[in-house]
């Protein structure tokens, strides 16, 4: 039979052997990449305690990109469900009493207050997140290995939310909470909102460059926020954080972080000491001294142990805040951009290390100020062989600073 099929039939049919053996491994593969990405991804809900308060999609997975992809994936997290914060903080007076020293005063601390700041709130509210996509993928281990972390489309549109219980409320939901209509008091005064309305921990966070979408007003836009960690087994890694700005579908900005280090922690602890850090922020819509200690604290173990060779930090596009000062200068005549930012409520406050020489600032009015002018915003820091990222900042300021 094989000798009478000519030369086309016999490469026919070798290309047919061929494809089904690549189906079939690929097929394997799939099978154990998936059962992997499933496992990593239980671990990473347990870690971050998103069991009980994340809302899933379709769950696919992707043998070629090795990426478990989470459709849809929604948060609702009022302050009430953070597993007894009220108790935990009792417990804790007498940790924050020891914290409150030197590292509270100096730079991390002042750092550290700047970022709790920005999620003040008169109110004990919590937290809505809601995405496009949620995208995971691990390989290799803790000691040598990478972690891809994708948030798509994260709304900004709810900076402010109420909670009810532990139900989580959005200004769309109750409209007439903010347009009370003819509600008026017996003196006149439109009554006072139902709900007590507080800060939005997801759409706050200065890491995201919320601070643009609240001075601009550009509540539309949508987020892709992609982490990558990587670590090679002798303890050199490279951290990698950029932020995507979108307004219907269109790139407006981005947002660079990049750290080259000499040598990290292994991957679970880094991912402990980020959980820390998270649970410090939600822990501070309860008291601010607590969650500030906590924050800080996680960030300082991570700084102690980490060998940070270079760092790179980059602001560009966002031309929405161009347009926001020119508005405000036609209602302002002969305004100054320190002027703007008082009206938006941007930041006046320049971390220590970055305002190191140079004039330079990195404040959020500074950067700001960069990006309405049409520039970039960037900084470079080149780190002394050696010496932790917490000794080189804070201690010996063994750094070299670059910027445009």
């Amino acid at each position: 039979m094989i000798k009478q099929m000519n030369a086309k039939q016999k490469l026919i049919g070798g290309v047919a052997v061929v494809a089904v053996a690549l189906g079939v491994t690929y097929a394997v593969v799939s099978s154990s990449g998936k059962k992997q990405a499933m496992a990593y991804y239980e671990d990473f809900k347990e870690r971050y305690f998103l069991e009980d308060v994340l809302s899933e999609g379709d769950i696919s997975y992707s043998a070629l990109s090795g990426n478990l992809t989470v459709a849809d994936p929604e948060l609702r997290v009022a302050a009430v469900q953070t597993n007894g914060a009220q108790q935990f903080m009792r417990s804790m007076a007498g940790l924050v009493a020891s914290m409150r020293g030197m590292d509270m005063q100096e730079g991390l601390g002042n750092w550290a207050e700047y970022q709790m700041n920005a999620l003040e709130s008169r109110y004990v509210t919590g937290l809505f997140l809601k995405a496009d996509a949620l995208k995971l993928s691990h390989s290799g281990d803790s000691k040598d290995g990478e972690i891809h972390v994708q948030l798509l489309g994260m709304q900004m549109a709810d900076p402010y939310i109420a909670a009810q219980g532990q139900d989580i409320v959005r200004v769309c939901d109750v409209s007439d909470e903010i347009q009370p209509g003819v509600e008026l008091t017996a003196n006149g005064r439109a009554s006072q909102a139902k709900l007590p309305w507080g800060v939005n921990l997801a759409a706050r966070q200065p890491v995201t460059g919320a601070f643009l979408v609240n001075s601009t007003g550009q509540f539309g836009t949508k987020i892709d926020l992609d982490l990558t960690l990587q670590r090679s087994s002798d303890g050199e890694g490279v951290m990698t954080f950029v932020v995507t700005h979108r307004n219907d579908g269109s790139k407006v900005g981005e947002i660079v972080r990049k750290a080259t280090l000499q040598s990290m922690p292994e991957l679970d602890d880094v991912q402990e000491q980020f959980k820390a850090a998270l649970g410090g922020q939600i822990v501070a819509a309860f008291s601010p001294p607590s969650g500030l200690a906590m924050f800080s604290g996680a960030v300082s173990d991570l700084a102690r142990k980490a060998k940070v060779e270079r760092y790179e930090v980059s602001y560009s596009g966002f031309k929405p805040m161009r347009t926001a000062f020119e508005a405000f200068q036609h209602t302002t005549p002969n305004a100054k951009f320190a002027d703007f930012c008082q009206e938006v409520g941007l930041s006046t406050w320049s971390s220590d290390f970055g305002t190191k020489a140079k004039q330079h600032s990195d404040s959020e009015c500074a950067i700001a100020q960069k990006l309405a002018a049409g520039d970039d915003f960037e900084e470079t820091y080149t780190f002394k062989e050696g010496k932790s990222l917490y000794a080189a900042l804070f201690v010996s300021k063994a750094y070299e600073l670059e910027t445009n």
